[in-house]
């Protein structure tokens, strides 16, 4: 396989990233398609984003798109989201999102990916941003409420702005959860 029908090919996809199984479509007679994409690698060619997952060197790269689509369905919920919103002020080293598939941590491209299960009954309230998934502030406030409530997120909810937060939004999402989260919302104001 040559590099140049590598890369024309890839560029046709429309893909940001690609999988090995995307490589393997595109050159199914190519038998030694796993040394040929580590010799690209090795050219700086290709990037590797995770494992088995690869994009074109020197595409920049949109990480909060990329991990709601790897690991799908999920959206950016929880601290990444809040701290976006200006609820929360603490600098972030990570991304955090919610799934309604297993947790799982992992690292793309650098960054760390945390990806917390929620209920499938919980997994709401969020809107698709310029091709990513992000939950509406209220959601995330919630979200990361119910995490805390089950021990699984620690934080000081004195220091957090509720100001963005719309109350009618809020009370209707509200609903869902259970009633240690409606009290902890409670005692906060809300």
């Amino acid at each position: 396989m040559k590099r140049q029908q590598l890369i024309q090919e890839l560029e046709a996809l429309g893909k940001e990233i690609f999988s090995m199984k995307d490589i393997r479509k595109l050159f199914p007679q190519e038998s030694n398609l796993k040394m040929s994409v580590k010799r690209m690698l090795d050219a700086g060619v290709l990037m590797q984003v995770t494992r088995s997952v690869y994009t074109l060197k020197g595409e920049p790269l949109d990480i909060e798109k990329i991990a709601t689509q790897l690991y799908y369905p999920s959206y950016i919920s929880f601290e990444s989201a809040l701290s976006k919103y200006g609820i929360i002020n603490q600098g972030l080293y990570g991304l955090t999102l919610a799934t309604s598939r297993h947790s799982k941590k992992f690292t793309l491209a650098g960054v760390d990916c945390e990806y917390s299960q929620l209920k499938p009954t919980l997994f709401f309230g969020f809107d698709l941003v310029s091709g990513t998934y992000l939950a509406q502030p209220e959601k995330a406030f919630l979200d990361q409420l119910y995490l805390m409530i089950l021990g699984k997120r620690t934080g000081n909810t004195s220091e957090w702005d509720l100001d963005p937060l719309d109350e009618k939004r809020l009370k209707a999402y509200l609903k869902f959860y259970n009633r240690h989260v409606q009290e902890k919302a409670s005692q906060m104001g809300l």
